[in-house]
């Protein structure tokens, strides 16, 4: 019963106790997957690193092809090696040929059929271009018919369009009885051009390949916004694979100074950039947790930020892969501040409301994070005195559950008690229908007013109702742990997208509506904790 006394001090309802294209896709997308494979053996710091630091493309209008005359020499034809990049211009009227021989003895070529991975990247376009199309002006055509490559009749070849500074495709050749030499032709080609003229340059960086792609864009950030404050913000890199020959940095661009519509899939472009404000090298010492989260501070507050993650080949001249671009908003009121690296609540990693000392001065950070932290761990102790009578080691016959163990009831119970004493904050212009609003001097318990005594308004996320499910499932029945069933009372204590929430709901809780206007709004609907609790979900399933 003393557990239970606890638990009602804290003064909480909710504890009533996924052959030729598919091959191309494939290896368009293994670097992705290759990149996703999480190191186990992650050497993991202390602490957290910390860094101090666009509108929908437009419809495609597919451009006329600008027509050439006269049959080229093939003396002026670059040659192309397996695997190396080169960068190179073309001039608008004019036109750049390569050609590359594929090795036929290599464990990429097949006995009926040989395929070359081709990829580019645009590093500039002409003064003239307007950046805010999709389309670059620019085409690669390729061939294995010599006659048709000399002819430069690009009817007959097959084309590869630049766009959002960015191509890729795939050319096959069928090999034939009796041939042992084959080549592949490849013309780049400015697009007719009614504002261009000879003057009018496009640079790029290109390679071809029989193994990969070496300029690449995924359709996924790979990073994510863990959360906010005033002046930092804490991302989670988790699919990053720290593998040799590459390295990873994130360019965090000011509201007004963004990636142009018609470069934002271009690796060179982002690479060469200036216009940044923040430029962060991720490497495998300065992230913390298997998420791999890492911090940034130094921003400013009220701020919109638009950042994009570029990894960089090491092992050749020119060559990487570019994620989508994300946004994220810095926290408009002074109410919360991170917290993070705590000692027991170790998986908090989210902003907190601040006390009246902290604002003032007279406390520091490590202070107010070590006030929430020794709270926490202070009311666990009455439940690891209740679980030293639960015979966790004995045969599993006597065990009080056949699947689940006490080393999962005391992780599920400490994720959920550090929910509910550190509570999760955000200013009150970013809550959602489902946050709980609070004045100053105000919260969820005693101890957040009387010792934290927060100086300024502020909205809780409240805890996900599935970390109160997950101790009921996790620990013995004799411990009486319920949770409220009807929505009335879940929304008291919790936050559960599953009633009454006609918005679309991501699985770690946060909420997509949209507003009058038809811009995407998002609140995050409760705070989930407990990785371990998703895999021990899926695993129950």
């Amino acid at each position: 019963m003393a557990l239970l006394y606890r638990i009602s001090n804290i003064n909480l309802v909710s504890l009533q106790f996924h052959f030729l294209s598919i091959l191309f896709i494939l290896a368009s997308r293994a670097w992705a997957v290759e990149l996703m494979e999480i190191d186990a053996t992650i050497a993991l710091g202390s602490n957290f690193h910390k860094f101090d630091a666009n509108p929908d493309d437009p419809p495609i209008v597919e451009p006329e092809p600008h027509e050439l005359s006269g049959p080229i020499e093939f003396d002026n034809m670059t040659n192309l090696a397996e695997s190396v990049p080169v960068k190179d211009s073309v001039n608008y009227s004019t036109l750049v040929a390569y050609k590359f021989e594929p090795d036929l003895d290599s464990e990429w070529t097949h006995s009926y059929q040989i395929l070359v991975y081709i990829s580019a990247s645009l590093c500039g376009l002409p003064d003239t271009w307007d950046t805010d199309l999709s389309e670059n002006g620019l085409t690669l055509y390729y061939t294995f018919n010599e006659t048709v490559a000399q002819s430069t009749d690009t009817n007959e070849m097959t084309a590869i369009k630049f766009r959002n500074g960015y191509a890729e495709g795939l050319a096959e050749m069928q090999m034939q009885v009796n041939v042992s030499e084959y080549t592949l032709y490849m013309l780049v080609i400015p697009d007719s051009c009614a504002e261009c003229t000879s003057d009018s340059s496009w640079v790029y960086e290109f390679a071809v390949s029989q193994k990969n792609l070496l300029f690449l864009y995924d359709v996924e950030p790979f990073i994510s916004v863990v959360d906010v404050d005033y002046d930092t913000v804490i991302f989670e890199a988790g699919r990053i694979n720290f593998g040799k020959n590459r390295s990873y940095g994130m360019y965090i661009f000011e509201d007004g100074s963004y990636i142009p519509t018609s470069l934002n899939q271009s690796w060179c472009a982002i690479s060469e950039s200036t216009g940044y404000g923040t430029r962060i090298e991720i490497q495998e010492n300065t992230t913390e947790s298997t998420r791999n989260e890492f911090l940034v501070s130094g921003l400013e507050i009220s701020k919109h930020y638009s950042a994009v993650l570029v990894v960089t080949f090491t092992d050749i001249p020119y060559g990487g892969g570019v994620f989508k671009q994300f946004e994220f908003t810095m926290s408009t009121s002074k109410a919360c501040k991170l917290a993070y690296s705590l000692d027991f609540c170790n998986e908090v990693a989210y902003a907190v409301p601040v006390s009246t000392e902290f604002y003032q001065g007279g406390e520091s950070w490590e202070q107010l994070m070590a006030a929430y932290d020794n709270y926490s761990q202070s009311l666990y102790t009455p439940f690891e005195y209740a679980m030293q009578q639960i015979p966790c080691d004995t045969e599993l016959s006597a065990r009080y559950s056949p699947i689940r163990t006490c080393d999962d009831c005391k992780y599920s119970y400490k994720q959920w008690l550090c929910s509910v004493t550190i509570p999760r904050c955000i200013s009150p212009s970013h809550a959602g229908p489902q946050n709980m609003a609070y004045d100053a001097g105000l919260g969820r318990n005693h101890f957040i007013e009387q010792t934290i005594n927060p100086p300024l308004p502020y909205a809780e996320v409240l805890p996900c109702l599935n970390m109160c499910e997950a101790i009921v499932r996790d620990c013995p029945s004799d411990f009486g742990f319920a949770c409220p069933q009807s929505a009335d009372l879940v929304q008291l204590s919790y936050g559960d997208p599953n009633f009454d929430d006609p918005d679309q709901t991501t699985e770690d809780g946060v909420s997509v509506t949209s507003d009058l206007f038809g811009y995407v709004q998002t609140y995050r609907a409760c705070n989930f904790m407990g990785e371990q609790n998703v895999q021990n979900t899926t695993s129950a399933a």
